[in-house]
C-alpha cells in the first residue's frame, strides 16, 4: 500500500470518528431537550396544583376569619401544602425579592431571575408565560421558577395601604417582614421547583 493510500485511509477514519463524536453529541443534546420538556411539564403541573390549593385555602380562611386568618394560613398552612407537593425528588417553595418569611430569601442566582421576571411583567408580558427553567445534563439538577404577580387579594397584606391592626398582626408573626409596598400586577415573587434527575450524564 502506498503512502498516499495510507494517508487517504487515515483521513477517512479521522473524518468518520469526528462524525461519530458529533452525532453522539447531537443525540445527547436531543435527549436533554426531550428530558427538559418533560420536566417542565411536570414542574408546571406541580406549581399549578400548589398555587390552586394555596389560594383556595387562603380565600376560605379570609372569608371565615378575615385577613388576620389569612396571615396564619401563609405562616402555618402554606409550608404544609408545599410539603404535600414535594415528593419523589421534587421540592416546591416560594421566594421573593421582598420576603415576609426570611426562610424564603432567594440566593444570588434566584435574585437575577426574579429581577428578570419583574422587568418582563413591567413590559406587559402575561404572567402565565413568565417562567424560567434549566436542566444541568451533567449533574442532573433541574430548576424551575414561575412568576407570582400581585393580585387584588395580595394588596390587603402586601400593598401600600395596610391597616394599622393588620400591620401589628404581621409584625407579630414576621418581625423581619419586608414584603409590603406592592402594586397591583407587580411581581410579588415566584414559585420555585427543584428536582434531582437520576439521568445525569
Amino acid at each position: 500500500m502506498t503512502e498516499t493510500n495510507c494517508s487517504t485511509i487515515q483521513a477517512a477514519i479521522n473524518a468518520c470518528a469526528i462524525s461519530l463524536i458529533v452525532f453522539a453529541g447531537a443525540v445527547h443534546a436531543s435527549d436533554a431537550i426531550a428530558q427538559k420538556a418533560q420536566l417542565d411539564m411536570q414542574a408546571k403541573k406541580i406549581t399549578n396544583a400548589f398555587a390552586t390549593e394555596l389560594k383556595a385555602t387562603l380565600m376560605t380562611a379570609v372569608a371565615k376569619g378575615g385577613l388576620s386568618a389569612g396571615i396564619e394560613v401563609c405562616q402555618e398552612q402554606a409550608p404544609e401544602i408545599a410539603k404535600k407537593y414535594s415528593s419523589h425528588g421534587w421540592q416546591i417553595s416560594r421566594t421573593s425579592l421582598k420576603t415576609r418569611n426570611s426562610q424564603n430569601t432567594p440566593n444570588i442566582d434566584e435574585i437575577a431571575i426574579l429581577q428578570d421576571f419583574a422587568k418582563r411583567l413591567a413590559s406587559g408580558e402575561p404572567a402565565k408565560t413568565v417562567y424560567y427553567s434549566n436542566l444541568n445534563p451533567k449533574s442532573g439538577e433541574y430548576q424551575f421558577m414561575k412568576a407570582i404577580p400581585t393580585g387584588q387579594l395580595c394588596l390587603a397584606c402586601h400593598g401600600e395601604n395596610i391597616s394599622n391592626d393588620l400591620k401589628a398582626k404581621i409584625k407579630a408573626h414576621y418581625p423581619k417582614d419586608t414584603a409590603t409596598g406592592f402594586k397591583l400586577g407587580e411581581l410579588r415573587g415566584a414559585f420555585k421547583v427543584y428536582f434531582q434527575s437520576s439521568n445525569a450524564q
